[in-house]
């Protein structure tokens, strides 16, 4: 017990003073190569660091699957989920727990039916795991329900999906993008229903024009001299270009007129047109969801990088007389009271 409250203590300091999982994972790894245990089994009955380290090392293959941050959007999009890391925040939780949490909330539900349709897509996502015959949140789980905290909104889009509005909006992060610009990422007909959906839902806007032809100047230099009007609209025209509507507002004449002098400009090879698509860009909540979910995708892609730490650390360990869990901790906690832990974070 004294083991457990200690190693706890120190893995609370450890994530407290660092945000990022890759120096977690380091600075407990470091924590369990000065600890001397009286016996291996120690490590996994009572060692809250090395449970915390072997769950990033029984993810990997998880977080390196192409499906995992798909899955993981959508094991979160539903509400029932969401209130079961909610819960399980708080402390862990038999099904029965859960049952109750739920009900107190409003959702009636078996234990089976929380277990196979609620809980086991969050395990399968890394975010939860059984303890004995309790669930509780991974350390992974609680940092991502940190970024659904700091989100702190109802995620619209589809619960089972192949995360086609998730592709669309990560692009439109960038800026305003066209139909064709979408068309290299995503099939036309899921294109268009995803489209639909992000707009339907206030996430995305079109421009309020559609598609219409834009005026550009060219390179040649003028060599005949110009009418006063012919002039005015000739350098009016932006190196961005302008359609002629614009133009004839700015200009100060009617649209016809604009028309008139634009083909004479044409016939003197002075400006060329080009079709401008119609784009579509984010609206502020589409901008907060496409911050989520770029803030999901280094969280990601940070524990990947701490569990694969340690599947090579466990590479480098020589053999040793520990058992099978040496590769994790081959010299863990004292179980000793009478021991402290010995660290180099004992000199910050």
């Amino acid at each position: 017990m004294i083991l457990e409250i200690l190693s706890r203590q120190w893995l609370s300091k450890i994530v407290n003073n660092s945000t990022d999982l890759g120096e977690i994972i380091k600075q407990a790894d470091s924590i369990c190569r000065y600890c001397e245990p009286t016996s291996p089994m120690t490590c996994t009955e009572q060692c809250e660091i090395w449970k915390a380290k072997n769950e990033f090392f029984e993810m990997n293959g998880m977080l390196c699957a192409d499906d995992h941050v798909h899955n993981l959007l959508n094991a979160v999009k539903n509400d029932r989920r969401r209130k079961i890391i909610e819960a399980l925040s708080k402390h862990p939780h038999s099904l029965k727990g859960l049952q109750q949490y739920l009900k107190s909330r409003g959702h009636y539900h078996s234990q089976q039916t929380i277990a196979s349709a609620y809980v086991e897509p969050l395990v399968k996502t890394g975010l939860v795991k059984k303890d004995g015959t309790k669930h509780k949140l991974t350390l992974y789980g609680q940092k991502f329900l940190d970024l659904l905290n700091e989100f702190d909104g109802e995620n619209p889009l589809p619960s089972h999906s192949q995360c086609h509005e998730e592709i669309l909006l990560k692009k439109l992060k960038d800026g305003p993008q066209s139909y064709a610009d979408f068309a290299e990422s995503i099939t036309q007909k899921s294109l268009s229903r995803s489209l639909r959906r992000l707009i339907e839902n206030g996430l995305v806007a079109k421009s309020k024009t559609p598609d219409y032809v834009f005026y550009f100047r060219t390179k040649k230099v003028p060599k005949k001299a110009f009418s006063p009007t012919e002039r005015k609209v000739y350098e009016t025209i932006p190196d961005d270009g302008i359609s002629t509507r614009e133009l004839s507002k700015q200009v100060g004449i009617n649209l016809r007129r604009t028309y008139k002098y634009l083909q004479r400009l044409r016939k003197r090879r002075l400006v060329f047109t080009r079709k401008k698509p119609r784009t579509y860009e984010l609206t502020p909540s589409g901008m907060k969801l496409a911050n989520f979910l770029e803030e999901t995708a280094k969280l990601v892609a940070e524990t990947s990088k701490a569990s694969t730490f340690l599947v090579e650390r466990s590479d480098q360990i020589p053999d040793t007389p520990v058992p099978w869990v040496r590769e994790l901790s081959p010299r863990p906690l004292t179980s000793s009271p009478h021991r402290t832990m010995k660290s180099p974070l004992h000199k910050q």
